[in-house]
């Protein structure tokens, strides 16, 4: 198992317990890194994705009820709910790892994790918000609104990469 899959499966079981236990961000990871048995370079790949998904988790929750169409936010399972957060959490904020990657890890969790009918649901959010996200940036980019716009530069700092 590569680190990085590592890393999200220990994201996934922090996210799980913080919105389960009510625990500190620190204590939810010390907890759950312990178990995981990571590397360093991992752990702390690991804490910043954790921390950049609970420091936005109204953002992210709030994308993820806009883009689940016909379900009530309450409904959607816990475990399907991290995994997104996760996901959307690594497109947004980990520029360094392709939209299509991200993506494809995610379904790889839910595949582990829920189920397939799990993965055709998340997969449609996703894709939803990446091609929101992108059709957004390139509207801001180049103040076009068009959403074919060729101008979609990556930059730090970006709230979104391209492949």
């Amino acid at each position: 198992m590569s680190r990085r899959r590592q890393g999200r499966e220990l994201v996934l079981g922090c996210l799980y317990a913080y919105f389960s236990t009510g625990e500190s961000v620190d204590q939810v990871f010390a907890g759950q890194a312990r178990r995981a048995s990571c590397d360093a370079t991992t752990n702390e790949w690991a804490m910043q994705l954790f921390r950049n998904a609970i420091e936005n988790a109204e953002t992210i929750d709030r994308t993820i009820r806009d883009n689940a169409e016909k379900w009530d936010f309450g409904r959607i399972g816990q475990v399907e709910k991290n995994i997104l957060r996760l996901a959307i959490a690594e497109l947004r904020y980990c520029l360094d790892t392709p939209p299509k990657v991200v993506i494809n890890e995610a379904l790889e969790l839910a595949r582990e994790f829920v189920g397939d009918d799990s993965r055709a649901f998340i997969n449609g959010i996703l894709d939803r918000v990446y091609k929101k996200e992108l059709e957004d940036h390139a509207q801001d980019s180049s103040g076009e609104t068009d959403s074919d716009s060729e101008q979609t530069p990556k930059t730090k700092g970006s709230s979104l990469r391209h492949d």
